[in-house]
């Protein structure tokens, strides 16, 4: 769909790649990045390690990692503490119940 989508709205320069959370291989991706963006992608608490570990490889003292997302549960919260042990995180914006973070590798 995200490849549709770029062709739809003539998005020139774009590579689509599949990316699984965890991969300690991740050659095929040329970071570190400059910026990594998520958005609700806080769900299964057994996948926090993957998802940091993958973060974590994308990214370097330079990556800014901007994160959205609802804190409904007790477990966003717990990932916001997992993330806070590898990475610099503040509130960059807040929108009734919706956060914006901004991370920086420490």
């Amino acid at each position: 769909m995200l490849q549709i989508n770029a062709e739809l709205n003539d998005v020139q320069n774009v590579q689509v790649l599949e990316l699984t959370w965890g991969q300690k291989n991740l050659d095929h991706f040329s970071g570190p990045y400059d910026v990594i963006i998520g958005a609700d992608i806080v769900y299964v608490e057994e996948t926090f390690e993957d998802l940091l570990l993958t973060i974590d490889q994308l990214s370097d003292n330079k990556t800014m990692v901007i994160l959205s997302c609802q804190i409904r549960y007790e477990r966003d919260s717990r990932f916001l503490e997992l993330l806070r042990k590898r990475f610099d995180v503040r509130l960059l914006h807040q929108n009734h119940d919706v956060k914006v973070f901004i991370a920086g590798k420490l």
